[in-house]
């Protein structure tokens, strides 16, 4: 995994980990593939991206209609995060097949320890 796909896992990670109480996420673990690809790597049922029947293994493609590819792992992080139930716009690849979602921000889930 190169540097830049840590970044992505980590800043990426459920959308808002490290958020104030009042700041939402997607709820998706997200990784950037060798070749530059934005892709969610675990969905969790209970949180946003889940309950919007999101997957792992779909490719991240717009937020809120700004190119993925374009965006640093902080930009990522930045505009999937954001205020507890605000909407944002994804559009996504699975199988070939565009997906576009409006999700609502869900709090992050508790850190465990």
């Amino acid at each position: 995994m190169t540097r830049r796909a840590v970044g992505a896992a980590l800043l990426g990670l459920l959308g808002a980990v490290a958020c104030s109480p009042d700041r939402g996420t997607i709820g998706a673990v997200l990784v950037q593939t060798g070749d530059q690809r934005l892709v969610l790597r675990e969905v969790p049922e209970t949180l946003a991206a889940g309950r919007a029947g999101l997957e792992p293994g779909d490719e991240l493609l717009l937020i809120d209609g700004r190119d993925v590819r374009e965006l640093d792992p902080r930009a990522v992080h930045r505009v999937l995060s954001g205020k507890l139930g605000d909407p944002v716009k994804l559009t996504l690849l699975r199988e070939g097949r565009v997906i576009r979602v409006t999700l609502r921000r869900t709090p992050p889930p508790k850190k465990k320890g």
